[in-house]
């Protein structure tokens, strides 16, 4: 299974316990290996900890910022994903002034283009999939509105205002594209996950009672876990494990288009 296809909570457990067990193990064969072989005096011990605290603190800030990054970009595609939405909303309203049998015909592709990203777009862009069949809909659609032709003043105001709500739909549209393939750059996951192990493994340096070190190395794995599950369930807003659902599309179709 696709680790961004889990569960939320699965991903998380997963993340967090990888990062436990590797540092535990890795703490374990550490002292092992080196067991006698380093001998820190009460003062190297306290520069040890000095620095130990030095790159903890800095390793927090850092992904501390990247965190918010994340959260950030997730927020802007949630509003990207309700814009649309809405937009499709009154992009179906407005065509509700057209007379038939022009407003029949327009409608019925405004619900043919809701129900395909309903069923068929986005489990696949949950894949991070895109698919042309919803641009082909679309531009099916603006064929159809260059083809009317306003006959009263009345009808050429409301054809300009829904030419512009459709170019919004479509504008709306290709931001979400781009998000879909969008997510933290190779470099910044470097800079993550290295400094991580880092922040771990200067730890094993301590001279401080056994089980009480494995403990702490523990709880700070722990802790960098969680946090690394957080920027990995919101870099990819649309096909992560925290992917943005479809639920403001369904409202337009349940509280609009099929309202009886």
């Amino acid at each position: 299974m696709n680790l961004s296809q889990m569960p939320t909570w699965l991903f998380g457990v997963v993340v967090v316990t990888t990062f436990v067990v590797l540092a535990i193990v890795g703490l374990y064969l550490f002292q092992r290996l080196l067991a006698g072989r380093l001998q820190l005096s009460e003062h190297l011990n306290g520069q040890v900890i000095f620095f130990a605290s030095m790159i903890g603190m800095f390793y927090s800030l850092t992904a501390g910022m990247i965190a918010v990054g994340t959260w950030t970009t997730y927020r802007q595609m949630e509003n990207v994903v309700s814009s649309e939405a809405t937009s499709i909303g009154c992009l179906y309203r407005d065509i509700s002034g057209y007379p038939e049998p022009s407003r029949s015909q327009l409608q019925g592709e405004v619900r043919s283009y809701v129900e395909f990203l309903l069923n068929k777009a986005w489990p696949l862009q949950r894949q991070g999939l895109p698919t042309d069949e919803a641009t082909r809909k679309l531009t099916r659609l603006e064929a159809l509105l260059v083809q009317f032709e306003p006959t009263t003043s009345g009808q050429q105001i409301l054809h300009s205002q829904v030419m512009t709500q459709y170019n919004e739909v479509a504008a709306l549209r290709r931001q979400r594209l781009h998000g879909i393939g969008g997510g933290l750059p190779s470099v910044m996951w470097s800079v993550v996950l290295i400094g991580a192990v880092l922040t771990i493994t200067v730890t094993y340096l301590l001279d401080i009672n056994r089980k009480i070190h494995f403990i702490m190395t523990g709880f700070m794995s722990m802790f960098i876990g969680l946090i690394i599950f957080v920027i990995a369930s919101l870099d990819r807003p649309l096909s992560g494990p925290l992917a943005i659902d479809s639920h403001p599309y369904q409202l337009v179709l349940d509280r609009l288009i099929d309202l009886k």
